[in-house]
């Protein structure tokens, strides 16, 4: 079982991801060559865009709350990190059946317990991590913000934390995280979470052992991945055209893949490698389209100023991270099925139909800023056109002047000169103070979220009376 969580770097996005990883990876850390594999683009391995490296298994043990009582378990469990030059990594622990001691016949109740345990956030499991002065508590989630910490506290070159209170995942999140996000070391305190993947090997699904294979592996599939659900049953990706014997069903959280033979492997510790990789990308894809969505939709709701540099940020990680294409030719065979089949499944809420949502966004967000960009250029050409037609008023003010001190016009200027110059410099900057007032009144009315409704206002008002 593999569970997929993605995190921002923040500060620490402009490091390439090899040097990231080859900073902040522990002394017993296995780094792993991207570009010795065909999973990605030839240019994404050759310009080291991706990144990995294998941590050391870390031992665990505690309870799983079974329908029979709570069940002791222990073992150990190997922790994979992805990086990518987009500025996120994808953290994915994988728990091996001969790594784990396990109850007995405990069979589908088993594996719901370990996705609850990374769902509940106070799950009864203790993480040994290493160089602590004691575990990490709390469900995989709080596993997997350790090593998140550890890694970005080795790059800044800090040592001593306490990482191991720090990481522990609450009911709102980590707030060692949100601690970063108020000091400016990250941009997004919420990790995203993809959630298990579950590889089981059945030889039961062998067609020369059971007679309708397919039927046996919805069934399978239906008992894990939607077990209160009996009414639309599933359908395995792409229907097995690639791989007759493998079947790969995917809900919006949780994946499930059932093959008939397989074996570890030892660089990834999954049975299916290149479906576990494209898990990851889709996970780091999912991470960077729901921190700009969460930002995004803050703004929205809470009607606050961005920036150009934001939205520019904004429309960074989503076309670096949205590119079906920086994946090798044979991994587009898996990439495009899976896509269509989040597209038929009704219960999927479909990666295409969040990053449109999070375009559309940026594309309001952009409207709106180049209507302000529009205005703005109109009247600071009008402020320039104003200070011309204060100069163009020289002998208006010679004549009204020579009026007023009883001089001839054409001695103006040799009897009061000084007197002639600081009228119109004060003209000159009336006219650009004016300028200036009319672009601010009529750029901050472009602002959105700058209104507020009448029936709003009282109570606002009474609200902050209140919190002072």
């Amino acid at each position: 079982m593999s569970w997929f969580r993605g995190y921002d770097l923040g500060v620490l996005s402009d490091i390439p991801p090899p040097e990231l990883l080859a900073a902040g990876m522990r002394q017993d850390a296995e780094p792993y060559d991207v570009s010795a594999n065909t999973f990605y683009d030839l240019q994404s391995r050759r310009l080291g865009h991706f990144a990995r490296v294998r941590l050391a298994p870390i031992p665990f043990d505690g309870v799983l709350r079974l329908p029979q009582g709570d069940q002791p378990v222990s073992g150990k469990v190997s922790i994979h990190i992805l990086a990518h030059a987009s500025g996120f990594v994808v953290i994915r622990p994988t728990l091996l059946a001969q790594h784990a001691t396990l109850p007995r016949a405990a069979g589908a109740d088993l594996l719901h317990q370990f996705d609850r345990a990374f769902w509940v956030y106070d799950y009864p499991l203790a993480w040994h991590v290493p160089d602590s002065p004691g575990p990490v508590t709390g469900g995989v989630r709080s596993l997997m913000n350790w090593v998140y910490l550890d890694l970005t506290e080795r790059v800044r070159g800090r040592t001593g934390s306490p990482l191991h209170t720090w990481a522990v995942e609450g009911m709102k999140g980590c707030d060692r995280l949100h601690e970063m996000a108020a000091r400016g070391e990250i941009a997004y305190p919420f990790p995203v979470s993809f959630g298990p993947q579950i590889e089981l090997v059945l030889p039961r699904l062998d067609r020369l052992v059971t007679e309708d294979p397919v039927r046996h592996a919805r069934a399978v599939a239906q008992a894990l991945l939607y077990p209160g659900d009996q009414t639309i049953p599933p359908n395995p990706v792409g229907s097995n055209q690639l791989d007759p014997d493998v079947w790969w069903f995917l809900s919006e959280s949780r994946a499930l893949l059932l093959s008939s033979t397989g074996q570890v492997d030892p660089c990834h510790d999954t049975v299916d490698a290149d479906r576990t990789q494209l898990m990851e990308f889709l996970a780091l894809r999912r991470t960077t389209l729901m921190c700009v969505q969460r930002d995004t939709q803050r703004v929205l709701t809470e009607r606050r100023s961005v920036s150009r540099a934001q939205v520019e940020r904004w429309q960074h990680i989503v076309a670096s991270t949205s590119d079906d294409y920086v994946l090798d030719s044979r991994i587009g065979q898996l990439l495009a099925p899976l896509l269509r089949h989040n597209l038929d499944d009704v219960r999927v809420r479909d990666l295409t139909g969040l990053e449109t949502q999070v375009r559309q966004n940026l594309a309001w967000f952009q409207q709106r800023m180049d209507t302000l960009s529009e205005w703005t250029g109109g009247l600071v050409g009008a402020a320039v056109g104003a200070a011309a037609m204060v100069l163009s008023l020289q002998e208006v003010v010679k004549v009204l002047l020579a009026r007023a001190t009883g001089v001839e016009v054409e001695k103006v200027l040799n009897h009061h000169g000084a007197v002639f110059a600081v009228i119109m410099f004060g003209l000159v900057c009336a006219s650009f103070l004016l300028s200036l007032a009319g672009i601010r009144l009529v750029t901050s009315r472009l602002r959105p979220f700058r209104f507020r409704t009448g029936r709003r206002a009282q109570p606002a008002a009474a609200w902050r009376s209140r919190k002072a």
